[in-house]
């Protein structure tokens, strides 16, 4: 019961924290400041955004590797390595936003899209699996 209790509490956790960084954080700093702002901003807090999503996905990982040997564990894995891919996508994102490179920023801006929308439904199907 509490293994139950730890993995929905985590997956909600990463679910809110998604779900905060898109519907309140991101659109406000799009809206009240100018872009060379919104930049600098977007560069320190995307880091943290992800470093904050590999931490709330270790704990069920680390639950899940020793308690469970069905799909859930690499459910656990996938949103692991897709908050690390998002945070390791960064300094090339930034690094064609500095450059100028149209075609590799758009690239791995939809790379980090993609993990943050794989993690969002993984941690839903983990979260509604565990509290039905």
């Amino acid at each position: 019961m509490t293994t139950l209790i730890t993995l929905s509490f985590f997956n909600a956790l990463i679910i809110g924290v998604i779900f905060a960084h898109l519907a309140l954080t991101t659109p406000a700093i799009f809206r009240a400041l100018d872009p060379d702002s919104v930049s600098k901003l977007l560069r320190i807090i995307f880091p943290r955004y992800y470093l904050l999503l590999i931490s709330l996905s270790l704990p069920p990982l680390l639950v899940l590797f020793f308690q469970d040997t069905s799909l859930h564990w690499w459910l656990g894995v996938n949103i692991t390595f897709h908050s690390a891919l998002g945070l390791l996508a960064i300094p090339l994102t930034n690094a064609a936003k500095d450059r100028g490179w149209d075609k590799v920023f758009s690239f791995t801006h939809g790379l980090s899209v993609y993990c943050t929308v794989v993690i969002l439904l993984l941690s839903s199907i983990q979260f509604f699996t565990y509290i039905s």
